[in-house]
């Protein structure tokens, strides 16, 4: 990687292992630049411009330095030479599927928990956000060098299963429940029910904590309704993870981990690291900074809480993990500080290995979008919906109509993908529809699109000649510095496990290949300029592959 031998050229001038390397936003600032110098001028007590002009004195003249710039109180700004650029052609194309990668995190054994729908319930735009950060997250961390487990810890025990069963005994099961889709809204509906009747009927109350009792105590009489159901939301959700791109190495079941928490804690209640507190057993939080939280409530049941104790029970004897990263929602944030802490009394050192990303909320850009039912935006509704208005946008297309159906399907999964990863992990997004499917702007399809353009050019040139790099203008120099910025946004998006860096960065690179297009011609420039041409063009096209493939979108060759 160009960042590592720039790094490797100032740890050698300052004798320093760390050395901080940014990408400026403005490019006249040059390719990277460092800030090492602010950092060692305090520790000596002198001007950080004086100590940058004795630093680059001592920096090796590489040929892939085109010259060394200071900047404002000290910054080191370096512009890479044209035999740099042409360098990150080459190896795009040597490398090819591998070209990102990096080793960031080589050798770690990493664990990434996500998804985690509820069976019984529908499967809704917020679960979409886990799913497919989680995905990408793992498709980051395994291009850095990590060995990656997928897991899926799932809720298939509960108040809302009972909810589940009781509207089913209430209402008649259609004869055409064939597909997942149509056995997943059923349920969809009957848990509607029960949720809505559990609120306004205290006789189908009892009637729904009875079933929930006979649940938890595996009664045959409930059991079979039970494991038929369940199976139903399993079978959509196996259909839902392979239409987004993703498969799991293990699932987990909160079904497995009910007994197992429950005497965990009861084990370590005597051991004094849970305490009773009014006929409950709690872990005292508050002797660790945080807060007191119930563990096994005064009716001899475990909470949540300690049914993470038994999930992180299992999870250690799946996977030997040296991290465990929990893909789930910020709201969760406190409840994840204290459990993370009590696994770590009983499984001291585990809280160094646990990671709780704790993502933003998915919202709405406009109120005008609902399902059928007007309280949950499925899944499924929103696929539909989007491919409404991508069908507004290909109209005038002259594709097959089996042509648009498969390019619909994967344009508009791309779309939805995009939304949910294009902001910080950490924060909340709004999902605008008309944006997800917009051909010219931040979107997914704008990036499928970018990719399909190149592929239709290169497939209309072709040529044996030898590529003559110093026939390049300017402006396909540019584009090929924009190339430089892949390998840089990849190790952000694995430092701080947020894939946004990609995103950004790949509209960057479509816009300024864009801007390129508008001014510059493959196939009737001279011959060595032609197939230089063909070399950066491929170079970019496989660079917004690998991006995407990172952020779980395909790629189209036709659009």
């Amino acid at each position: 990687m160009l960042s590592e031998e720039i790094k490797n050229l100032v740890r050698k001038a300052a004798s320093e292992p760390e050395i901080p390397l940014e990408q400026p936003s403005d490019k006249s600032h040059g390719e990277y630049s460092t800030s090492i110098a602010l950092k060692l001028a305090k520790q000596q007590n002198i001007s950080p411009r004086e100590f940058a002009t004795e630093l680059v004195s001592k920096i090796d003249r590489s040929d892939l330095i085109k010259r060394i710039e200071i900047a404002g109180p000290g910054f080191i700004n370096f512009h890479l030479s044209k035999k740099a650029l042409r360098k990150q052609i080459a190896r795009s194309g040597e490398q090819g599927e591998k070209f990102g990668n990096g080793s960031h995190f080589k050798g770690k054994k990493i664990m990434v928990e996500f998804a985690h729908p509820n069976t019984h319930k529908a499967f809704h735009i917020g679960h979409l956000r886990t799913l497919n950060l989680g995905e990408s997250l793992a498709r980051i961390l395994t291009a850095q060098g990590a060995t990656v487990f997928r897991a899926n810890y799932q809720g298939d025990v509960g108040l809302h299963v009972a909810k589940c069963l009781w509207g089913y005994m209430h209402e008649e099961e259609p004869q055409d429940l064939k597909t997942p889709q149509a056995k997943t809204e059923f349920l969809g509906k009957v848990y509607a029910k029960g949720a809505q009747t559990f609120e306004k009927d205290e006789n189908a109350k009892e009637e729904i904590y009875e079933i929930n009792k006979k649940i938890y105590a595996q009664d045959p009489e409930i059991m079979p309704l039970w494991k038929k159901t369940r199976q139903w939301s399993l079978d959509y959700f196996d259909y839902s993870y392979e239409r987004f791109g993703t498969f799991f190495d293990r699932l987990f079941f909160e079904s497995e981990v009910y007994d197992l928490g429950r005497n965990l804690v009861l084990e370590h209640l005597d051991k004094g690291v849970f305490e009773k507190s009014e006929g409950a057993v709690i872990f005292p939080g508050e002797k660790h900074g945080l807060h007191n939280r119930v563990f096994i409530t005064g009716e001899g049941n475990p909470t949540y809480e300690a049914k993470e104790m038994g999930l992180a029970k299992l999870e250690q004897e799946a996977f030997p993990f040296d991290l465990n990263i929990h893909v789930v929602g910020n709201e969760q944030a406190e409840y994840f500080r204290v459990v993370i802490e009590a696994m770590n009394a009983i499984y001291p050192g585990l809280k160094d290995r646990q990671r709780h990303l704790a993502y933003g909320m998915v919202n709405l850009a406009s109120g005008k979008m609902s399902s059928r039912t007007g309280e949950v935006i499925t899944a499924e509704f929103l696929i539909e919906e989007v491919k409404k208005e991508l069908a507004k946008v290909m109209k005038e297309s002259d594709m097959t109509d089996e042509e648009k159906t498969e390019v619909m399907e994967k344009v508009a999964i791309g779309g939805i993908k995009f939304i949910m990863l294009f902001g910080h992990a950490k924060n909340d997004i709004a999902f605008d529809m008309e944006k997800a499917v917009r051909l010219d702007g931040d979107s997914g399809p704008y990036l499928q699109y970018a990719y399909a353009r190149i592929s239709s050019i290169l497939s209309k040139v072709e040529s044996s000649a030898e590529p003559n790099f110093d026939m390049l203008t300017e402006s396909d120099w540019d584009l090929a510095r924009k190339l430089n910025g892949f390998e840089y946004a990849v190790t952000k998006a694995a430092e701080e496990l947020s894939p946004h860096y990609i995103a950004h960065y790949l509209l960057e690179l479509a816009s300024e290949f864009s801007g390129w297009y508008g001014v510059s011609s493959v196939k009737n420039a001279d011959t060595g300029l032609m197939e230089a041409r063909i070399e950066l063009l491929k170079s970019v096209r496989q660079v917004i592959r690998n991006g995407l493939y990172l952020m779980g979108i395909e790629v189209l060759q036709k659009m």
